[in-house]
């Protein structure tokens, strides 16, 4: 889709529709970074992202009982859907943020010019700052200066007046805000374009001090992955991605010089495949060897293209391993876990989400790799027991269930990647990785260490998702 829509008139046409429910499906990813390259004064650490997890289980579930039981929790996962990948648009299309989800109490906006125009299905206010807004059982409750209305039921657009931000939780946030109430509280959604969404993500994801070219391939593969979920999500939920790291971390408006540079040097450009935008999958650390996206962060054949099959390609050096990220405690670690936590979380995770073998585990007496990719990455886990068969976990799963989260939740950070070997030991399983996040497409660190290498970021591109083209999409 191209070009502003309302968010509003999106919201109604889902509404409208059969009440079907939908979940983000994105893997929580690893939050805390890896040390930063010495600098005079340390900054804020970015957010790694590790997003797209497999959007349905692959275990076919067992044969149900003839005796009446009760329903099984709803899965965590959204329901399959496999959109082809979207051509590039040809005018700057906006993208729906989600950046607070089921809050319970009133939220309060203002803007810089002081007024709001308050928009819910024909009705139009125009309305002093700061606002108000609670969720009421008939709808909404909008309290402004000196006044004060109340809204039916539906999506509340709030747009300021002027071009400004709008000040929201303690900071600057771009676009148009609207919210969105469920059953359990409101939602928070910005609408942006995507050119004035970039800086924030680039501000985010990357240290300051590093390089203009890691910036400018930062910002093209950033613009690719956010077209190819706008397009998916149009018209299926009310927002296309969240402001955290289930998706790409977002940190609204931004004043930093380099983020902002590199978003306006590449403006429209975007990867794309055989007609098709690249999923630009990016993670900080491939640890040296990198995952292919189908089976690790997507169930979707049509992303199972040359450019994010990355476990396909050779071990890479020159890569994260050439920064001071070598140093780090990220690029290769360990965790020791006792053998009944590493049983405990499996069964949560199977129970949560429908994987019924998984949830009846016994303790495991070892877990080792029994399928690799072509570069050594393992595909998949095997859990071994002293009285059942084996049970066999994709990697990128066995991760998320030892983490303890929720696909797009979040969850602990135990396990940096899902690129590891595993030793049992008296104290329980000693887990030795490498790397942090999913491995699939650009390394961020190994962008980086290509910059000062002298590559530029054209080539920085070529290296991480070979077979893409870049182009000017508008």
């Amino acid at each position: 889709m191209a070009g502003h829509r309302s968010l509003v008139a999106s919201m109604r046409s889902i509404l409208v529709a059969a009440g079907v429910s939908v979940v983000l499906v994105v893997v929580a990813s690893c939050s805390s970074p890896p040390a930063p390259e010495p600098s005079p004064t340390k900054p804020a650490p970015p957010a790694s992202v590790d997003r797209q997890p497999p959007t349905a289980p692959v275990e076919v579930a067992e044969a149900p009982s003839p005796e009446p039981v009760a329903p099984a929790p709803a899965p965590a996962f959204a329901p399959r859907f496999d959109p082809p990948r979207p051509a590039p648009p040809k005018v700057e299309p906006t993208v729906r943020v989600r950046v607070g989800t089921r809050l319970r109490k009133p939220q309060s906006f203002t803007c810089p010019s002081g007024e709001f125009t308050v928009l819910s299905g024909a009705e139009r206010w125009t309305a002093a700052a700061p606002l108000r807004v609670a969720a009421t059982v008939t709808g909404w409750q909008v309290t402004a200066k000196g006044s004060a209305r109340s809204f039916a039921v539906g999506p509340l657009e709030l747009r300021p007046i002027g071009k400004a931000s709008i000040e929201w939780d303690g900071a600057g946030w771009p676009g148009v805000v609207t919210l969105v109430a469920l059953p359990d509280g409101l939602d928070v959604v910005m609408e942006v374009g995507v050119e004035e969404y970039l800086p924030g993500v680039l501000a985010k994801e990357l240290y300051p001090q590093w390089d203009e070219d890691a910036f400018r391939a930062q910002a093209v593969a950033a613009r690719s992955w956010v077209l190819v979920e706008e397009s998916r999500w149009e018209g299926r939920r009310h927002y296309d991605v969240t402001s955290g790291e289930s998706s790409q971390a977002w940190a609204g408006h931004t004043r930093n010089a380099r983020a902002r540079e590199a978003v306006a040097a590449t403006r429209g450009m975007v990867l794309v495949f055989e007609g098709g935008v690249v999923p630009a999958f990016y993670s900080s650390s491939c640890g040296g060897r990198g995952a292919n996206a189908l089976g690790s962060v997507t169930l979707n054949p049509n992303h199972d293209i040359v450019p994010v099959r990355s476990g396909d390609q050779p071990a890479r050096t020159g890569c994260c391993e050439s920064s001071s990220f070598k140093a780090s405690a990220h690029y290769r670690w360990t965790a020791t876990l006792p053998a009944a936590t590493v049983q405990q979380a499996i069964r949560g995770f199977g129970q949560r989400n429908g994987f019924p073998t998984w949830a009846g585990i016994d303790v495991p007496i070892a877990i080792e790799a029994s399928q690799t990719a072509s570069n050594g990455r393992p595909l998949e886990y095997r859990l071994r027991f002293k009285e059942r068969n084996p049970v066999m976990i994709p990697a990128s799963r066995l991760r998320e269930a030892i983490n303890g989260g929720i696909p797009g939740e979040g969850g602990s950070r135990t396990l940096k990647s899902d690129d590891f070997t595993v030793a049992s030991t008296p104290k329980g399983f000693v887990f030795t990785g490498r790397g942090f996040g999913h491995g699939v497409g650009m390394c961020q660190h190994g962008a980086q260490a290509t910059a000062k290498a002298g590559k530029t970021w054209q080539q920085i591109l070529e290296r991480y998702y070979p077979g893409a083209r870049c182009v000017r999409a508008w």
